[in-house]
Protein backbone atom coordinates (compact mmCIF):
# COMPACT_ATOMS: atom_id res chain seq x y z
CA UNK A 1 0.00 0.00 0.00
CA UNK A 2 1.25 3.63 -0.79
CA UNK A 3 -0.08 6.43 0.80
CA UNK A 4 0.93 10.17 0.19
CA UNK A 5 0.01 13.46 1.51
CA UNK A 6 0.78 15.80 -1.11
CA UNK A 7 -2.20 15.96 -4.03
CA UNK A 8 0.01 17.89 -6.52
CA UNK A 9 3.55 17.08 -6.88
CA UNK A 10 4.05 19.07 -9.79
CA UNK A 11 3.17 22.09 -8.38
CA UNK A 12 5.69 24.29 -6.89
CA UNK A 13 6.04 23.57 -3.05
CA UNK A 14 5.61 26.28 -0.74
CA UNK A 15 7.26 26.34 2.75
CA UNK A 16 3.66 25.68 3.96
CA UNK A 17 3.54 22.64 1.89
CA UNK A 18 3.97 19.13 3.94
CA UNK A 19 6.54 17.13 1.88
CA UNK A 20 5.14 14.03 0.75
CA UNK A 21 5.87 10.72 2.13
CA UNK A 22 5.44 7.08 0.24
CA UNK A 23 4.66 4.73 2.48
CA UNK A 24 5.43 0.75 1.30
CA UNK A 25 5.75 -2.21 3.19
CA UNK A 26 8.73 -4.96 2.55
CA UNK A 27 10.75 -4.13 -0.35
CA UNK A 28 13.97 -5.20 -1.69
CA UNK A 29 15.67 -1.57 -1.39
CA UNK A 30 14.05 1.76 -0.11
CA UNK A 31 16.32 3.61 -2.53
CA UNK A 32 15.26 1.45 -5.40
CA UNK A 33 12.14 2.22 -4.96
CA UNK A 34 12.13 5.64 -4.16
CA UNK A 35 14.43 6.27 -7.47
CA UNK A 36 11.37 4.75 -9.44
CA UNK A 37 9.09 7.25 -8.30
CA UNK A 38 11.63 9.33 -9.38
CA UNK A 39 12.42 8.57 -12.44
CA UNK A 40 8.00 8.80 -13.10
CA UNK A 41 7.63 12.30 -11.59
CA UNK A 42 5.94 11.80 -8.64
CA UNK A 43 8.73 12.64 -6.01
CA UNK A 44 9.51 15.87 -5.72
CA UNK A 45 12.89 17.39 -3.50
CA UNK A 46 12.00 16.74 0.25
CA UNK A 47 9.30 14.09 -0.57
CA UNK A 48 10.57 10.58 0.41
CA UNK A 49 9.62 6.75 0.78
CA UNK A 50 9.72 5.04 3.72
CA UNK A 51 9.29 1.04 4.02
CA UNK A 52 8.73 -1.08 6.82
CA UNK A 53 11.64 -3.49 6.04
CA UNK A 54 14.38 -3.80 3.16
CA UNK A 55 15.49 -7.49 1.94
CA UNK A 56 18.41 -5.84 0.03
CA UNK A 57 19.45 -2.64 1.94
CA UNK A 58 22.79 -1.43 1.31
CA UNK A 59 25.09 0.97 3.04
CA UNK A 60 28.25 2.51 2.07
CA UNK A 61 31.00 0.82 -0.15
CA UNK A 62 28.06 -1.89 -1.20
CA UNK A 63 27.91 -3.33 2.25
CA UNK A 64 24.66 -5.16 3.17
CA UNK A 65 22.09 -3.02 5.45
CA UNK A 66 20.44 -5.35 8.05
CA UNK A 67 16.91 -4.13 7.90
CA UNK A 68 14.59 -5.77 10.42
CA UNK A 69 10.59 -4.38 10.67
CA UNK A 70 10.67 -1.80 13.33
CA UNK A 71 13.91 0.43 12.34
CA UNK A 72 13.32 3.43 10.06
CA UNK A 73 14.30 3.01 6.72
CA UNK A 74 13.73 6.46 4.35
CA UNK A 75 15.03 7.57 0.80
CA UNK A 76 14.36 11.68 1.04
CA UNK A 77 14.83 13.10 -2.38
CA UNK A 78 17.49 16.31 -1.87
CA UNK A 79 17.39 19.39 -4.00
CA UNK A 80 20.25 18.98 -6.59
CA UNK A 81 22.05 22.58 -5.83
CA UNK A 82 24.51 23.52 -3.07
CA UNK A 83 25.52 22.10 -0.71
CA UNK A 84 23.95 19.09 -1.46
CA UNK A 85 25.08 18.51 -4.94
CA UNK A 86 28.68 18.37 -3.60
CA UNK A 87 31.33 16.10 -2.19
CA UNK A 88 30.03 17.53 1.60
CA UNK A 89 26.16 16.19 0.75
CA UNK A 90 26.69 13.32 3.38
CA UNK A 91 27.86 15.59 5.73
CA UNK A 92 25.58 18.30 5.39
CA UNK A 93 22.93 15.79 5.69
CA UNK A 94 24.21 14.16 8.55
CA UNK A 95 24.04 17.47 10.15
CA UNK A 96 20.15 17.54 9.45
CA UNK A 97 19.32 13.93 10.97
CA UNK A 98 21.38 14.83 14.02
CA UNK A 99 19.87 18.32 14.27
CA UNK A 100 16.22 16.81 13.94
CA UNK A 101 17.07 14.24 16.36
CA UNK A 102 18.58 16.81 18.80
CA UNK A 103 15.06 18.55 18.34
CA UNK A 104 13.39 15.74 20.09
CA UNK A 105 15.34 15.17 22.59
CA UNK A 106 18.68 12.88 21.93
CA UNK A 107 22.05 13.84 22.21
CA UNK A 108 23.06 13.47 18.75
CA UNK A 109 26.20 13.71 16.96
CA UNK A 110 27.77 13.87 14.22
CA UNK A 111 30.28 11.15 12.92
CA UNK A 112 32.27 11.37 9.52
CA UNK A 113 31.25 11.18 6.84
CA UNK A 114 27.96 9.87 7.03
CA UNK A 115 26.65 8.52 10.38
CA UNK A 116 25.08 9.76 14.20
CA UNK A 117 25.64 8.80 17.10
CA UNK A 118 24.55 8.58 20.70
CA UNK A 119 26.89 8.66 23.86
CA UNK A 120 26.02 5.41 25.82
CA UNK A 121 27.93 3.60 28.71
CA UNK A 122 30.45 6.28 28.54
CA UNK A 123 31.09 6.46 25.07
CA UNK A 124 29.33 6.82 21.81
CA UNK A 125 27.65 4.29 19.66
CA UNK A 126 26.40 4.62 16.09
CA UNK A 127 22.60 5.42 15.79
CA UNK A 128 22.28 6.19 12.36
CA UNK A 129 23.74 5.66 8.51
CA UNK A 130 23.11 7.65 5.54
CA UNK A 131 24.24 6.71 1.54
CA UNK A 132 23.94 9.25 -1.40
CA UNK A 133 23.19 7.97 -4.43
CA UNK A 134 22.73 10.69 -7.81
CA UNK A 135 21.69 9.03 -11.18
CA UNK A 136 19.69 10.66 -13.79
CA UNK A 137 19.50 14.34 -12.17
CA UNK A 138 17.84 12.41 -8.91
CA UNK A 139 19.40 13.12 -5.54
CA UNK A 140 18.78 10.96 -2.99
CA UNK A 141 19.77 9.92 0.64
CA UNK A 142 18.83 6.68 2.06
CA UNK A 143 18.72 7.03 5.56
CA UNK A 144 18.74 4.63 8.18
CA UNK A 145 17.98 5.29 11.85
CA UNK A 146 17.70 1.91 14.70
CA UNK A 147 14.66 2.70 16.72
CA UNK A 148 13.83 -0.59 18.15
CA UNK A 149 16.91 -2.86 17.58
CA UNK A 150 20.28 -2.59 16.33
CA UNK A 151 22.72 -5.45 15.87
CA UNK A 152 24.92 -6.51 19.01
CA UNK A 153 28.53 -6.32 18.86
CA UNK A 154 29.26 -10.11 18.27
CA UNK A 155 27.12 -9.37 14.55
CA UNK A 156 29.07 -6.43 13.57
CA UNK A 157 32.02 -6.76 11.00
CA UNK A 158 35.21 -6.88 12.59
CA UNK A 159 36.37 -3.63 11.59
CA UNK A 160 33.38 -1.77 12.37
CA UNK A 161 34.33 1.91 13.77
CA UNK A 162 32.24 1.48 16.68
CA UNK A 163 29.45 -0.25 18.45
CA UNK A 164 25.30 0.60 17.59
CA UNK A 165 22.56 1.71 19.56
CA UNK A 166 18.65 2.04 19.01
CA UNK A 167 16.33 4.45 20.68
CA UNK A 168 14.65 2.05 22.25
CA UNK A 169 17.77 2.02 24.90
CA UNK A 170 17.47 5.57 25.11
CA UNK A 171 13.77 6.16 26.19
CA UNK A 172 13.26 7.03 29.73
CA UNK A 173 11.50 4.98 32.44
CA UNK A 174 8.09 3.70 31.35
CA UNK A 175 8.89 5.58 27.82
CA UNK A 176 9.29 4.11 24.70
CA UNK A 177 10.48 5.57 21.23
CA UNK A 178 7.93 6.66 18.76
CA UNK A 179 7.02 4.61 16.18
CA UNK A 180 9.17 4.72 13.14
CA UNK A 181 6.53 6.49 10.60
CA UNK A 182 6.03 8.76 13.58
CA UNK A 183 9.82 9.40 13.99
CA UNK A 184 10.26 10.07 10.18
CA UNK A 185 7.12 12.50 9.87
CA UNK A 186 9.17 14.27 12.53
CA UNK A 187 12.18 14.27 10.94
CA UNK A 188 10.78 15.36 7.50
CA UNK A 189 9.10 18.05 8.75
CA UNK A 190 12.29 19.72 10.64
CA UNK A 191 14.39 18.73 7.58
CA UNK A 192 12.57 20.99 5.11
CA UNK A 193 11.47 23.49 8.30
CA UNK A 194 15.31 24.36 8.29
CA UNK A 195 15.93 24.55 5.05
CA UNK A 196 12.80 26.56 3.56
CA UNK A 197 13.13 28.93 6.86
CA UNK A 198 16.58 29.23 8.07
CA UNK A 199 18.72 28.67 4.92
CA UNK A 200 21.45 27.97 6.98
CA UNK A 201 23.01 25.25 4.54
CA UNK A 202 25.10 27.26 1.66
CA UNK A 203 26.60 29.85 4.41
CA UNK A 204 26.63 28.19 8.03
CA UNK A 205 26.45 24.24 7.33
CA UNK A 206 29.87 24.04 8.18
CA UNK A 207 30.07 26.26 11.10
CA UNK A 208 26.96 24.28 12.62
CA UNK A 209 28.64 20.49 11.73
CA UNK A 210 31.84 21.15 13.47
CA UNK A 211 30.16 22.12 16.38
CA UNK A 212 28.26 18.62 16.39
CA UNK A 213 31.29 16.89 15.37
CA UNK A 214 32.25 13.84 17.11
CA UNK A 215 35.83 13.49 18.50
CA UNK A 216 36.51 16.99 17.39
CA UNK A 217 39.87 18.34 19.00
CA UNK A 218 41.02 15.02 19.96
CA UNK A 219 43.40 12.61 18.63
CA UNK A 220 41.59 10.10 15.90
CA UNK A 221 43.02 7.66 13.37
CA UNK A 222 41.27 7.80 9.91
CA UNK A 223 41.44 4.15 7.91
CA UNK A 224 40.48 3.86 4.36
CA UNK A 225 41.56 0.29 4.20
CA UNK A 226 45.34 1.06 2.78
CA UNK A 227 46.73 3.08 4.84
CA UNK A 228 45.82 4.78 8.97
CA UNK A 229 46.21 8.32 9.17
CA UNK A 230 46.83 9.83 13.30
CA UNK A 231 46.35 12.96 13.84
CA UNK A 232 44.59 15.38 15.85
CA UNK A 233 40.62 16.38 14.74
CA UNK A 234 40.40 19.87 13.56
CA UNK A 235 37.55 20.33 12.15
CA UNK A 236 36.08 20.45 8.31
CA UNK A 237 36.92 21.79 5.26
CA UNK A 238 34.73 23.64 2.87
CA UNK A 239 34.14 20.71 0.66
CA UNK A 240 32.91 18.32 3.71
CA UNK A 241 36.39 16.65 4.14
CA UNK A 242 37.71 16.23 7.56
CA UNK A 243 40.94 18.37 8.53
CA UNK A 244 43.79 16.25 10.54
CA UNK A 245 46.74 17.95 11.97
CA UNK A 246 48.98 15.39 11.52
CA UNK A 247 52.17 14.55 13.71
CA UNK A 248 54.65 16.55 11.66
CA UNK A 249 52.43 19.89 11.99
CA UNK A 250 51.18 19.58 8.92
CA UNK A 251 47.30 19.62 8.09
CA UNK A 252 46.09 16.86 5.92
CA UNK A 253 42.41 16.80 4.37
CA UNK A 254 40.96 13.61 4.10
CA UNK A 255 37.59 12.80 2.26
CA UNK A 256 37.01 9.23 3.09
CA UNK A 257 37.69 6.41 5.84
CA UNK A 258 36.81 5.09 9.31
CA UNK A 259 37.11 7.69 11.96
CA UNK A 260 37.62 6.52 15.21
CA UNK A 261 39.72 8.01 18.37
CA UNK A 262 43.14 7.40 18.92
CA UNK A 263 42.77 5.27 22.32
CA UNK A 264 40.33 2.95 20.70
CA UNK A 265 42.75 1.61 18.02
Amino acid sequence: MIATYRIRPDLPRTPDDAPAVWRLGEVDSCLDSARRLCETGRLAPWDSVQVCAQRQGRGQMRRRWVSPPGNLYAALRLPSEPPFDGPAGSVVCGLLLARGLRALGWDARLKWPNDVALRQEGGFRKLAGLLLEERGGCLLAGIGVNVLFCPEEGELRRDAAMPATCLARHAGDGDGPPTAEILWARLVKHFFSAYSQERFFAARWREEAERLLLWRHQNVIVDDGREKTYGRLAGLAPDGGLCLLVRDGRERILHSGSLRPEHAD
